[in-house]
């Protein structure tokens, strides 16, 4: 029998081929492609950064062979991200009269402002090494940044080498220099310092220069979280994160052996570190590429739109009260949620506000709306995720900024993180009683992700729902279970054991020759028992259908395994982020939003909400934008049994884009 599954480091990859389909898509802007590049780019270095090292380190032959995969892989793609690059984006740029100084000849006119730019600004962020080939001695390279390695010859006719910074982190990638004649030029600060390298060693001559980049472990583990401070040794994993071992040396492929050699022994490489790469690195700064041309060659515009119930110059605390609010982001404009955080602050009969932060914004105005609602006379309680990966930093600063202001702080779980997405606020009534309105999501408080991330925000005052989430704020604070939700699924509480129920479920119905089919739209899927309960689904006839945007270690279309399961695979200028429980029940649906995947970190080791619609309404709207991606044939990949993704060209003489088709259905709808 085929095996089922397919290691999660290739399905990653797999995922990622399809930004590539994005960036070579010519139906896409020139800056839409551009920016296709560089997430690529960007999601290939948190690849090396978090995924690489346990195969590096277990020296298993089974770890081997995958490592192996994963190379020959990831060598495929950056072939072709550079033939994208150079056969169709440069040539692009070009016919629209934007010159990308690469490795041609400058023009006099821009040697000189190049000149005077290195010498006034750049040159104050060079820092030179010269490496001592003879002396056993390691040197060090931080972690993502970019470096030019150096080959010196001197007047004796000896070589020597250097490293130097190229000071991306202090500056722009990109410069545009002065047009001419309405032809525009840009130039990357690489380009600027290799042409006045002679500044830099005005005693030797440079033989060659080659750009290097070092990727180091990123993952850390903390070995005891249940003793002494647990924020103190969050810190400290963050500051040993910097100096992790090393995942990935990329350096030019056109470098020399002997030059690759003297990189090996300086900086203690290992030969599968070692990958070839292309004269420049770090293309994820294309996402602040120029355009001298503005708006021209830009994607179109998506604003967000209006949510008229909100419209009102009524409270929004009162429409919530009148009726359930389900919002579609980024479809639907993220100022409504501003707005309830806003209004609870100034508003003298709430007494109180609690919510879960994952992932903030580096200048949030949710914080700052609790910050607010403290100094108001609010009693503001907040849980703040310091061990969110890669935002320990901006969620520490943000810790001590509310507690400063006297919020009461609760800073992470031991062997648990809280991916929840939820807040209470709770006000009193004219009678005096205690009220309680809930904002639930799939998606993070920030307000900058949420103008790309397609997520679902849901405001409510019922009573079921604010029943459950008491529990869930009770756990945070206290460590201690009040009692199982009865409505919402928990992660931590009751989510896997419901979801396999569900799952049960749709089987027995199907046995039954009732109406039988589970529908789930996630991030990723790699959970072992709910992968084996939707095998046994399959078997039972049931159809399964899946949309996984990212690692999915299922494996569809296998016979006598996987044969009535489809999974799907949506790339677009959204990231598709939302997650959809659905079962058909028979004719009496179930549908749950979420914050959780089905990955065994979601459902075994956080805190996760998912939950439930009622609203008929609601219902509808789901199902309408279920119905438009399924029916996408212009985005949508199907990943067949081989685990690679096959895009659904199914009636080309009519495109069907579901982002698109979504952004209009609401416009035209309005969510009245």
């Amino acid at each position: 029998m085929q095996n089922y599954l397919i290691p999660s480091e290739i399905s990653w990859l797999s995922f990622n081929n399809c930004i590539l389909d994005e960036a070579e898509d010519s139906n896409n802007s020139l800056y839409e492609r551009i920016k296709f590049l560089a997430i690529h780019s960007s999601n290939l270095d948190e690849f090396f950064r978090v995924k690489i090292r346990k195969l590096l380190i277990k020296n298993s032959k089974k770890n081997k062979e995958l490592l192996s995969k994963i190379l020959t892989e990831v060598n495929l793609q950056q072939n072709r991200f550079g033939t994208i690059w150079n056969t169709s984006i440069l040539p692009e740029l070009a016919a629209n009269n934007i010159v990308y100084y690469e490795n041609q000849e400058l023009i006099e006119e821009h040697l000189q402002e190049i000149e005077y730019y290195f010498k006034s600004i750049i040159l104050s962020y060079i820092q030179v090494i010269y490496i001592s080939v003879n002396q056993p001695k390691t040197y060090f390279l931080h972690n993502r940044c970019l470096y030019f390695l150096v080959k010196l010859k001197d007047s004796a006719g000896n070589y020597n080498y250097a490293y130097l910074n190229i000071p991306s982190d202090k500056l722009d990638r990109y410069k545009q220099l002065q047009s001419q004649d309405d032809t525009h030029y840009i130039i990357s600060i690489d380009t600027i310092i290799k042409n006045c390298l002679s500044f830099i060693f005005p005693a030797g001559k440079v033989v060659s220069c080659y750009a290097i980049k070092l990727n180091r472990d990123e993952n850390y583990l903390i070995e005891d979280e249940n003793s002494g401070d647990l924020i103190a040794k969050i810190e400290a994993k963050i500051e040993e994160r910097k100096r992790g071992s090393s995942t990935r040396f990329l350096y030019d492929s056109n470098m020399d052996a002997e030059t690759l050699s003297v990189c090996k022994k300086a900086f203690r490489l290992h030969n599968n570190e070692m990958i070839k790469g292309g004269s420049h690195h770090n293309f994820y700064d294309l996402f602040k590429f120029p355009n001298p041309v503005k708006p021209n060659l830009q994607g179109a515009n998506y604003p967000g739109l209006k949510h008229l119930p909100f419209e009102s110059r009524k409270s929004i605390f009162e429409i919530i009260d009148k009726q359930n609010q389900l919002l579609h982001f980024p479809y639907q404009s993220y100022y409504y949620v501003l707005q309830f955080f806003n209004q609870a602050a100034i508003n003298r009969n709430v007494l109180e506000i609690k919510i879960t932060l994952y992932r903030i914004s580096s200048q949030s105005l949710i914080a700052n709306a609790l910050i607010s609602a403290a100094k108001n006379g609010k009693k503001v309680t907040v849980f703040v995720e310091v061990k969110a990966r890669f935002d320990e930093y901006n969620n520490l600063f943000w810790s001590r900024e509310m507690k400063n202001a006297g919020i009461k702080i609760i800073q992470s779980m031991p062997n648990l993180k809280v991916h929840a997405k939820v807040a209470m606020v709770t006000m009193k009534d004219k009678y005096g009683n205690k009220k309680y309105y809930n904002y639930l999501s799939t998606g993070n408080f920030n307000e900058s992700t949420a103008n790309i991330y397609s997520d679902f925000g849901f405001f409510t005052s019922e009573k079921k729902y604010t029943d459950d989430l008491k529990k869930v704020f009770t756990f945070l604070k206290t460590k201690k279970k009040a009692g199982t939700p009865k409505h919402i699924l928990a992660a931590g509480f009751n989510m896997k054991d419901k979801l396999i129920e569900l799952i049960d479920n749709e089987i027995e119905n199907k046995k039954a020759e009732r109406e039988a089919a589970v529908f789930l739209k996630v991030n990723g899927v790699d959970e072992k028992d709910i992968i084996d309960k939707l095998i046994e689904a399959s078997r039972a006839g049931v159809d399964v259908t899946l949309i996984v945007r990212g690692i999915c270690t299922l494996l569809p279309g296998i016979k006598y395994v996987s044969e009535n399961i489809k999974i799907y695979r949506i790339v677009d200028m959204f990231l598709e982020h939302s997650r959809i429980y659905k079962f058909a029940n028979n004719g009496e649906e179930k549908i749950y939003l979420s914050s959780a995947d089905m990955l065994s970190r979601n459902l075994n080791r956080r805190i996760e909400v998912a939950f439930p619609l009622y609203d008929e309404k609601h219902i509808e709207e789901i199902n309408t934008i279920i119905q438009l991606q399924l029916e996408d044939n212009t985005k949508r990949r199907t990943i067949n049994s081989e685990g690679t993704n096959e895009l659904d060209i199914l009636g080309i003489d009519e495109p069907r884009r579901a982002q698109t088709e979504i952004y209009n259905w609401i416009g035209e709808c309005n969510m009245e």
